[in-house]
């Protein structure tokens, strides 16, 4: 770690979503037709999967556009 930085859950928030968001993604672009049928005929794993890879992406970009930065005595 470089000096003042300190550990930015937001990196590890965005991690585990877009994991899940990628799983979540291909299940959904998978599914067939009883698990569409199931959800009436939404195929809701492609969407919430799409909706966690948005918001992982828009916390990976908050903590890269405002770091936490420690402050200096």
């Amino acid at each position: 770690m470089t000096p003042g930085k300190t550990f930015d859950v937001r990196w590890l928030i965005a991690g585990l979503l877009g994991l899940y968001g990628a799983v979540l993604t291909v299940l959904g672009a998978t599914d067939g037709p009883a698990e569409v049928a199931k959800a009436d005929g939404i195929r809701i794993n492609l969407w919430i999967g799409l909706g966690l890879l948005t918001v992982a992406t828009a916390f990976g970009a908050w903590a890269k556009l405002k770091p936490q930065r420690r402050d200096e005595p």
